[in-house]
């Protein structure tokens, strides 16, 4: 079976086909959700005065359809750090259509589970709208927070930015880098999950829009990269979470005393990129969930960017490149089929739904 082939029986085992703009638009329709709800979106700042930091989040939500505004995929001094970054044309966030509304109604069916998304280094939560936007459809409330500095940039509302900087000893070897990033995720990451947490229950039994609307007790959390690794640490020492979802991220040198697998303890899905799972020394293994409830999944074709917007924005958008419809059809049956994934997960482990996709499909390794 060619990796294209593979790929294409991720996306038809689930029979969703994304109906996205054609690559040769000079718009891109992100491709839409595919829930029964419409999709609401609001950014806020929750202020840790303990620790002097604020923390940028951003919500997608269950709404109702209404006549809100559209929400931009992000702000423009973010798209211009992105675009710097990625190498993208100056101004394509204006070229970019989400599928949320700025405000729109909470939809019935009050409380949601509540899953938290977190980004990978030198990344922002925007970069996951085709994920989070899919979940919050499926009857999810993704909670996305800006952790800098292991974020690109974060663009506060009265003008204040931070940008990001490296947080590790630039010139150590890998083990003393390793070492640094494992406290950096202990010490920052994993306080502003436990704090980003503390918020959510404030805001659900006291904010006019939230109160009563957030399922706290069904609480996931779901990362990338750096992100994937701040999942399964949080998963691992914070009692409120239920399960994790760790997209392609990696354990480094000195966490968990070098220990491989890190155990976990409860429900795992590990989605992995070919590199990753062929590499001897890690082999997708780093991290291990409860018996009878770890996943691995490698996504043929995907490189580590594929979980994110990048490789969608990079093929209709790149300065150096002109559109590219092969890869632009591959990126979405990526993205596609790993949102596709991650929802059956949450929906099993959150809602008590069925997964037959991850149970019966031979392609997935469970363990």
């Amino acid at each position: 079976m060619s990796k294209k082939t593979a790929l294409l029986f991720c996306v038809i085992a689930f029979g969703r086909f994304p109906l996205i703009a054609q690559p040769t638009s000079p718009d891109l329709d992100l491709p839409p959700p595919n829930g029964c709800h419409a999709v609401g979106a609001t950014t806020i700042v929750l202020k840790d005065a303990h620790r002097s930091r604020d923390l940028l989040v951003t919500l997608w939500y269950p709404a109702l359809s209404a006549k809100s505004a559209d929400a931009p995929y992000m702000d423009k001094r973010t798209a211009d750090a992105i675009a710097k970054e990625w190498e993208l044309k100056p101004g394509f966030e204006t070229h970019v259509r989400t599928h949320s509304k700025l405000l729109a109604p909470l939809a019935p069916g009050a409380p949601f589970p509540v899953v938290l998304l977190e980004h990978g280094s030198g990344v922002v939560p925007a970069s996951y709208t085709v994920l989070a936007e899919g979940l919050a459809s499926s009857g999810f409330v993704v909670v996305g927070t800006n952790h800098p500095p292991d974020s690109l940039i974060a663009v506060y509302p009265d003008g204040h930015e931070v940008r990001s900087a490296p947080y590790w000893p630039v010139d150590a070897d890998r083990h003393a880098q390793g070492v640094a990033i494992g406290k950096f995720a202990e010490d920052t990451l994993l306080v502003d999950v436990r704090f980003v947490l503390d918020q959510l229950e404030h805001l659900n039994a006291h904010d006019a829009f939230w109160r009563g609307h957030l399922d706290l007790s069904k609480v996931a959390i779901v990362g990338h990269s750096m992100g994937g690794t701040t999942a399964a640490v949080a998963a691992l020492e914070e009692r409120r979470i239920l399960a994790g979802v760790n997209l392609d991220g990696s354990t480094f040198p000195g966490m968990n005393n070098d220990v491989r697998p890190m155990e976990l303890h409860k429900p795992l899905l590990f989605i992995a990129t070919e590199e990753h799972a062929s590499d001897p020394a890690a082999r997708a293994r780093e991290y291990a969930g409860s018996k009878s409830n770890t996943y691995y999944v490698t996504v043929p074709g995907a490189g580590h960017m594929n979980f994110s917007d990048a490789r969608l924005l990079s093929t209709r958008f790149s300065r150096e490149h002109p559109p590219d419809d092969a890869a632009f059809e591959q990126a979405v049956l990526v993205i596609d089929s790993t949102r596709n994934l991650v929802e059956e997960f949450l929906g099993k482990y959150l809602k008590g739904d069925r997964a037959p996709f991850l149970d019966l499909n031979p392609k997935v390794q469970k363990e």
